[in-house]
């Protein structure tokens, strides 16, 4: 008996130092403080605590004439929703890092580069890590063009046309 409990504290002793399956945990990449756009949404990070970040994301938003502007929490992540000037949803969200915040804006179902990068310089400024600007009388935007309901798509009536002129028999056809 007190063999196998010796036998079974060796194992368990081995085990515990042993690194298994572990893989060792990659460098860190240097966070990036440049603006990024991908996949519809810019983002930036800043050196200061998210709730001076907070502060200045929805300052900015006033600058470019966002109305609506509203925040919201979900746990640790800030996010203010407003409305552009030309009725496209807007949503800044705001995370926090070791020291650092990390914000993300996504302007309309596919996203606005130029609208999106005018709301984080805006928020730079305001952060006072970019010299002062004026505010643009009208802020810059491209917005793409909706893929899904392009008014240049082929009309149902031409798409459909074989099924529309097609003889309809109340017969099944094996």
């Amino acid at each position: 008996m007190r063999r196998r409990a010796n036998g079974r504290a060796t194992l368990a002793a081995l085990l515990a130092l042993s690194p298994g399956c572990a893989l060792p945990r990659p460098a860190m990449a240097p966070v990036s403080r440049d603006f990024e756009f991908s996949t519809g949404q810019g983002a930036q990070t800043f050196p200061a605590p998210s709730s001076a970040v907070a502060v200045a994301v929805a300052e900015a938003l006033s600058d470019l004439d966002m109305r609506d502007v509203r925040p919201l929490r979900d746990g640790a992540v800030l996010r203010y929703e407003a409305v552009t000037k030309d009725d496209r949803s807007c949503s800044a969200t705001i995370r926090s890092l070791a020291g650092s915040s990390t914000a993300t804006v996504r302007v309309g179902w596919f996203g606005d580069e130029a609208l999106s990068r005018a709301i984080l310089d805006r928020v730079a400024v305001r952060l006072g890590e970019r010299p002062p600007e004026p505010i643009p009388d009208e802020p810059p935007s491209t917005p793409a063009r909706n893929p899904f309901f392009s008014r240049d798509a082929v009309p149902d009536s031409v798409m459909l046309r074989d099924q529309v002129e097609a003889p309809y028999n109340d017969r099944v056809v094996p």
